[in-house]
């Protein structure tokens, strides 16, 4: 507790005073809220010893009121020297609900400590029982209010593909117009936090430091309009080293601090270190929408009473607290080419697609780069040596005579990496046809897609996933049912014990009701888990979906499709193939579903014929391998797999 004056005067009552304003330019200010309460104090005789002051801070909760907060946690002391708290009235106390006024109320009244409201008409006998949660009530309801009055004027503004607050993406600025739609002025947001403004033309006018508000009207609007032409180079140098080149996320920053490049927000850190680009801002970036001139507003949202959903104010049945949360995309306000263009529709589907399927292959952030980005091995990292436990990976060799052109024939293996990088005391020297195990993983890809995606085989299907969640999440009902009913009877414990506390039993009251409380919270934590665990019952039709559309890009894929899609697609049916180098003897693993590893059924490797007559002849074992699993098609030609 922070110290004050222990002592009042002789015949004065020792009290504080709490001041709170939010950020409504109209509510009653600190000073005036200050001077009611000395005056009040002076002519009733309270001596005020201290102030605790939130300012600029919503009374819509009181998480996040420190200075509210903290007088609660002085007045639980044992040598508290103040026994009344005076507040302007109940909105500055909090437009909180009656049960969140009530609780810190009975906190306070608990040490003997009393709430003073001085402009308001409270009679100081039982009457105020009930005019006080009236007007609690009431400073609520007109926060609602605000709150629907609020988005109507939001959407309002929206109409107009207006930019709707915060800082503009990085390549942009904002340009201002006033109600008449007269132009005011150009604002960029500068590395070190400043905003420098600039004319029609884009001449420089002025600066505004870091921390110094730009005094504008509330009916000023601002569009999107493109900024320097090294910040546009910027992005559209992001958009191509993803999409082009294939860098990752990590990739592209590092690039950038590499050149040197000032990031969005350049600021000194506590090290004494500039900030740089991150793969998080990178990301942002890529997937930002309002780069093809769309302005898209209510992606995500802080607002506690009423949200956005079919362009108009819907009250929300739960409060989510003071921390962002996201909206689906059906709430999404989208207004299509409200400012100008930096990247090309068309490229930027492009973009989203590729970030797709990485995230639906968990292939995140593991782009290769260099050579690794244009190889045509499609199972690198995917063959695991049963004999080192190293990955097999692209080998090539060159033999026979120079073709006529001059060029040397190349013929293309996998081989395991510890042959490759180590040498014969890690591993033996063996090798794999690229062509032909590729080609047979395609088969057998193809086949199972066939065999389990037909309208007879199908139901069977949803029965193994069914089965497979079932085994994962048990039976919840009789859990659920029984979580329920203890919730019920301890709130109706809570309940008696309220009705029938008196001061003799106040402490054993106090300290049951905490319990109950502490057990609530652990049942409804779990009531939740045993929710959560019965939604993935759901989720069966979802996957079934998606691996139904998979297959039917399969065949597209597999004919037209980059040498990444193809890899990411052998990921997401391929769990892995293990492999003997000494008798190549191997069994792969095909999943059934992705998303789902569990799912999966193994398949012995085909006889690959291939082999290099020399080690044929010096290793006549090596010929011998499994054929348990023979695929149609035995030249691996390709083919249509009836898609």
């Amino acid at each position: 507790m922070r110290a004050m004056q222990n002592k009042t005067s002789i015949g004065f009552k020792p009290a504080v005073g709490y001041l709170r304003r939010s950020t409504d330019r109209q509510e009653q200010s600190i000073g005036d809220q200050r001077k009611a309460i000395e005056l009040y104090a002076l002519s009733v005789g309270y001596e005020i010893l201290d102030y605790y002051t939130d300012d600029a801070i919503s009374g819509a909760s009181s998480e996040g009121r420190a200075s509210f907060l903290r007088l609660i946690e002085d007045s639980k002391h044992k040598d508290c020297p103040f026994q009344f708290v005076l507040v302007y009235d109940v909105k500055r106390f909090g437009r909180v609900d009656n049960d969140e006024a009530g609780y810190y109320r009975y906190q306070l009244r608990r040490k003997g400590i009393e709430i003073i409201y001085v402009s308001e008409s409270f009679n100081g006998d039982d009457t105020d029982d009930l005019l006080r949660p009236v007007k609690q009530w009431q400073a609520r309801q007109e926060l609602k209010d605000l709150s629907k009055v609020t988005i109507r004027g939001l959407l309002s503004r929206s109409e107009g593909g207006w930019w709707m607050g915060g800082t503009p993406p990085y390549g942009y600025d904002l340009a201002y117009y006033n109600s008449t739609g007269d132009f005011i002025w150009i604002v960029r947001f500068m590395e070190d936090g400043s905003r420098n403004t600039y004319d029609e033309n884009g001449e420089y006018q002025r600066t505004f430091p870091k921390g110094e508000s730009i005094a504008l009207s509330k009916k000023d609007r601002c569009r999107l309009v493109l900024s320097s032409p090294d910040r546009v180079d910027v992005i559209e140098n992001i958009f191509e080293w993803y999409l082009i080149e294939g860098l990752g996320y990590k990739g592209i920053a590092d690039r950038l601090n590499r050149n040197k490049i000032p990031s969005p927000r350049c600021r000194t850190r506590k090290n004494g270190k500039l900030s740089q680009w991150a793969s998080t801002t990178i990301m942002a970036m890529l997937k930002n929408p309002a780069y093809t001139g769309d302005m898209v507003w209510n992606k995500q949202s802080s607002a506690k009473f009423h949200r956005i959903s079919d362009k108009r104010a819907i009250a929300m049945k739960s409060l989510p607290g003071n921390e962002v949360y996201h909206n689906g995309e059906e709430d999404w306000i989208v207004h299509k080419d409200a400012h100008p263009e930096l990247i090309a529709r068309d490229r930027y589907n492009q973009v989203q697609k590729r970030i797709k399927l990485i995230k639906r292959y968990n292939y995140d952030n593991t782009h290769r780069r260099g050579r690794g980005a244009r190889s045509e091995y499609l199972l690198t990292g995917l063959i695991k040596c049963i004999n080192c436990g190293h990955n097999w990976t692209g080998y090539k060799t060159i033999k026979g005579r120079k073709r006529l052109d001059g060029s040397n024939p190349i013929t293309y293996y996998y081989a395991c990496n510890g042959y490759v990088s180590k040498g014969k005391s890690v591993c033996d020297r063996n090798v794999i046809p690229k062509d032909q195990i590729e080609v047979w993983v395609m088969e057998v890809i193809g086949q199972m897609l066939q065999e389990y995606f037909d309208s007879d085989n199908l139901k069977m299907l949803r029965q193994m996933v069914e089965q497979e969640i079932n085994t994962l999440i048990p039976d919840i009902g009789t859990e659920l049912d029984k979580t329920e009913k203890r919730l019920a009877e301890i709130t109706q414990t809570i309940t008696n014990l309220i009705d029938n506390i008196s001061d003799v039993k106040r402490d054993f009251v106090d300290k049951r009701i905490i319990e109950l409380k502490r057990e609530m919270i652990d049942l409804e934590k779990h009531k939740q888990e045993l929710e959560s665990a019965g939604d993935k019952r759901l989720e069966i039709e979802r996957i079934i979906d998606e691996a139904m559309a998979m297959a039917g890009d399969f065949k597209q894929v597999i004919a037209e499709g980059s040498i990444e899609e193809k890899r990411l697609f052998f990921r997401a049916f391929l769990s892995g193939i293990k492999l003997d180098p000494r008798t190549r003897v191997g069994e792969a693993r095909f999943i059934l579903l992705p998303g789902l590893d569990k799912l999966w059924k193994p398949q012995n490797l085909p006889d690959l014929a291939e082999i290099p007559a020399k080690w044929a002849q010096k290793n006549p074992k090596n010929r011998a391998m499994s054929s348990v699993m023979k695929v149609a098609g035995a030249g691996f030609e390709p083919a249509t797999f009836g898609l």
